[in-house]
């Protein structure tokens, strides 16, 4: 279970990178927490949010990708992640502890 603490690191750290000089930024291997927490809180993240959780979810991401100026992509800990996507957004860490909560 998420604390209310790590809801504010899962906020503050996409937006603090979005408003600085890095347009694409996502978090891999997200446990379905995280990404149902993306989900109802996407109008907090200064800049679109695009939630990948299978190849069903790739074309979406593609046209975030190619078209838009500041995203987030939050990739499932189901998704195998490509390069295609890799090569191009900055990485934001998620901690040990924070995804062993996130799961419980």
């Amino acid at each position: 279970m998420l604390t209310k603490k790590d809801e504010v690191l899962l906020i503050n750290q996409p937006n603090k990178l979005l408003a600085d000089y890095h347009a694409r930024v996502m978090v891999k291997d997200a446990p379905e927490s995280i990404c149902t927490f993306y989900e109802a809180n996407a109008d907090k993240i200064n800049g679109k949010v695009v939630i990948v959780r299978s190849k069903d979810d790739e074309s979406a991401a593609a046209l975030a990708r190619n078209t838009l100026d500041k995203v987030l992509f939050v990739f499932s800990d189901t998704y195998w992640l490509t390069d295609y996507f890799k090569g191009v957004c900055q990485n934001i860490p998620l901690t040990a502890a924070l995804l062993k909560r996130a799961i419980k």
